[in-house]
């Protein structure tokens, strides 16, 4: 993935996203190992660059006083935002040079297990991992605290955090963040911090190909109606990026169409995720002649969070809503592993047809 540089004031950021490799070319492409010897790495048996890159040094070492903590149990929305929040975390841990501190049991702790990284055996061989996998610090008493000049962030404050990197190191770091997180995915092993048992973050794809999951050729559509303040949210993001006010919410077939009948993707499965509101989209979709026979829904049994993340992640073609969190963790996600085609925002031109007005990288926009 090539990565572009955004600039506000260049409005060629707002044509139609680089050429992408053939989604075949893209399902055939050898990818990285962690021992950076070639070898292909995958997510759920389907190829994905896990990436081998690490950041130098962790931060806080020419700031040692000072600690950034997390604490707590309360959070700033759902798990879309809950995740960014943890990202920022790490971000603003990297920006100021503080070692990012995480009390035991908090929020971040309570969530990652449960997708990343369970317990799978002695509890410290996992707390360490945990600790460098993220250049972070388990803190279980206020003793610990003592020594440090703590500084406390509201979640939403971290959700809202923009970094003060340039757009290039910023993006660079989440999508390295990310790849660290797929790189210890959930299989179903493991507990919770709790103790509970944890689900298999493949489940979703399992559940509806089977033995094909390895090479299964399929879309995600991500619908989201952001209860009653979808479309003002969406329409926050149409100024900053011009897409379409209502599309990404309201998912019609002639948008789901000029996606996905250039790539030949009609001839495929269309899976549909989201949180069950949308019916009159969904419905829809259903009664198109085109579209309606291609859709499918995972089986209740298996529709989890952390499944459905999963099967946006690894498809062949993610369409999401710009206005969630849930839908840019997505495709954040499939940036950092090397997937493209991905849509998110578009808009009609001036002769009516749908383009893409804000390319991939927009969404790490800051």
């Amino acid at each position: 993935f090539p990565l572009r540089i955004l600039n506000r004031r260049d409005k060629e950021r707002r044509m139609v996203d680089a050429n992408l490799q053939d989604i075949d070319e893209r399902n055939q492409q050898i990818m990285r190992s962690s021992n950076g010897m070639n070898e292909p790495s995958y997510i759920c048996n389907r190829p994905a660059d896990l990436g081998t890159t690490q950041h130098s040094k962790c931060p806080g070492s020419n700031n040692p006083e000072k600690l950034l903590l997390l604490d707590g149990t309360e959070v700033y929305g759902r798990i879309g935002n809950n995740l960014m929040e943890f990202l920022h975390a790490l971000q603003y841990s990297r920006d100021n040079d503080i070692q990012l501190g995480v009390k035991y049991g908090s929020w971040a702790m309570r969530l990652l297990p449960r997708m990343w990284l369970s317990i799978t055996g002695d509890q410290s061989e996992w707390e360490a991992q945990f600790e460098r996998a993220f250049c972070i610090k388990i803190i279980r008493t206020k003793v610990e605290l003592k020594n440090y000049d703590v500084v406390r962030l509201e979640t939403k404050d971290l959700l809202l955090y923009k970094s003060n990197q340039s757009f290039e190191e910023y993006a660079s770091f989440q999508q390295q963040a990310l790849r660290t997180l797929y790189q210890n995915y959930n299989t179903g092993d493991g507990t919770t911090l709790a103790g509970y048992g944890t689900r298999d973050m493949c489940a979703g794809i399992h559940a509806l190909f089977g033995k094909d999951s390895a090479s299964a050729i399929y879309s995600v559509i991500h619908l989201r109606k952001l209860e009653k303040v979808g479309y003002t949210i969406l329409a926050a993001v149409s100024r900053h990026t011009g897409c379409d006010p209502r599309a990404a919410i309201e998912m019609r077939p002639d948008y789901i169409r000029t996606i996905l009948k250039p790539l030949r993707m009609l001839d495929y499965p269309i899976v549909v995720i989201g949180d069950g509101q949308n019916i009159e989209a969904v419905q829809r979709l259903l009664d198109d002649p085109e579209i309606g026979p291609q859709i499918v829904f995972v089986p209740e049994e298996a529709v989890w969070n952390g499944g459905d993340m999963t099967l946006g992640v690894m498809s062949n073609v993610f369409i999401g809503n710009p206005a969630s969190s849930f839908s840019g963790f997505i495709a954040k996600s499939r940036l950092a592993l090397g997937k493209g085609h991905n849509y998110l925002f578009r808009a009609r031109d001036n002769d009516g047809k749908w383009q893409t007005v804000c390319g991939d990288s927009c969404v790490f926009d800051k």
